[in-house]
This record gives structure tokens, sequence and C-alpha cells, in this order.
């Protein structure tokens, strides 16, 4: 809708951006749901909008007057952390530190870096395609996968930054972690983990994506 301010886009032009071909979703409640977090985050209501306008059974079109600026020109997509552990049911962990990493990375990267929606990202999850066609797909320039590793009491998080232009990996860090030491086993996660190590990868993402002079790359190894 940003790209084109009081133009309409329909429903079927959302579909095809936000959901590509062969993702199985329900679109209606996908799409309403959506824009209804769109407005909460916004202060908009949809009775009396002030930003996105609502078109019954056609689309959307955004409203509210823009400053002319460009936006940001780094768009990035965190893609879901694949689980290596072997145990389907730790896929929540790997699921909540992508969602924990999107949220982060919002905050640390606001206003510089525009970072892609978790429920556009997510459709991408165990899909085997190459970095560029993901991103031309969501229209991002970086994406950010990784994987999550547990045996025992051991940790084990890996992150990439890959520019999807030239498919080249930017930078990669891994985090180890000793689960014991909090009396935690990998059938026990801790929201602590998750928050700890989203944070050390969005302060490491902040300075790799939007680094200033006097800047100082953060520690990240944990």
């Amino acid at each position: 809708m940003l790209e084109r301010p009081g133009e309409i886009v329909t429903r079927e032009e959302l579909q095809r951006r936000l959901w590509p071909d062969g993702t199985f979703v329900d679109f209606e409640h996908g799409l309403n749901a959506a824009v209804k977090r769109l407005r909460a985050a916004l202060g908009d209501t949809a009775g009396s909008p002030r930003f996105v306008e609502t078109l019954p059974r056609r689309g959307y079109r955004f409203i509210a007057k823009l400053d002319g600026g460009s936006g940001p020109q780094v768009r990035l997509v965190v893609l879901p952390f694949a689980n290596l552990s072997g145990d389907a049911a730790q896929d929540y962990f790997s699921d909540s530190l992508t969602e924990e990493l999107i949220a982060q990375l919002g905050v640390a990267c606001r206003g510089r870096v525009g970072v892609i929606a978790r429920w556009s990202s997510m459709t991408f999850k165990g899909a085997s395609r190459r970095a560029r066609d993901i991103a031309e797909a969501l229209q991002a320039s970086h994406l950010l996968e990784g994987t999550v590793r547990c045996d025992g009491e051991r940790l084990r998080i890996t992150a990439r930054l890959i520019e999807a232009a030239n498919e080249t990996r930017l930078w990669s860090e891994l985090y180890d972690r000793d689960l014991s030491q909090g009396g935690l086993t990998c059938g026990r996660w801790s929201l602590a983990v998750q928050t700890d190590v989203a944070s050390r990868v969005a302060g490491a993402l902040a300075f790799e994506l939007m680094p200033s002079p006097s800047a100082t790359r953060p520690s990240t190894r944990v």
C-alpha cells in the first residue's frame, strides 16, 4: 500500500504478494487478521480510518499523507530457523526464536531497515528455494537464516545474513549455551535463552546493516 499511496490495492494483489503460489492458507482469515494487526499498530480503526481505508469486497487503500521520504532501502526477511534436533516437538522453540528476532530487529533497526512481517516469512518454513527467489517474492534485499540444535544440555544456534542480489554470506555467528547452568534441558526451554540470543543477533545485524562511524562491533558469542 505504501508503494501506491491513495490507490486501491486489491485483495487479489495482496494474496499474490503475501502468499505466493503453492502456499496453502486460509486467505480470508489471514488477510483480515493481518489488516487488523496493522491497524492496531497504527492506532487506526476501520470505522474512522486515518491510514488504511477498507473498500468492501475490493481491497484497501493507504490514505494518510506521506512525508515524501523514500523509506528504508534495506529490507530484511527473517526466515524460520530450522530445527535440527530431530524432535518435531521442539519446532515451537525455533519458531518462537524467529518471532523474537523479528520483534527485536524491528525495534533495533526502526526507520532504517524494513523488517518483513512474520506471517510473510513463515510461508517459507521448510521451503527449499534459493535466497534470490525468496527475496524476489517478498521484495527483500537481505535474508537472515539459521538453525537450532539441542543435544542433552547443550544448545547451539547458528545465524547467517545473506545478501539476496548475489547470494553472498555477509555475516555469520555461532551461539552455544550450556542449559544445565540454569537447570534446563532440551525438553525445558527457557524464554530468557530465546530473548538473550535474539537480542545479541539483533545487535549484531543492526551494526552490519546500518553501521555508524563511531559504532563498535557488539560481542555476540554466547
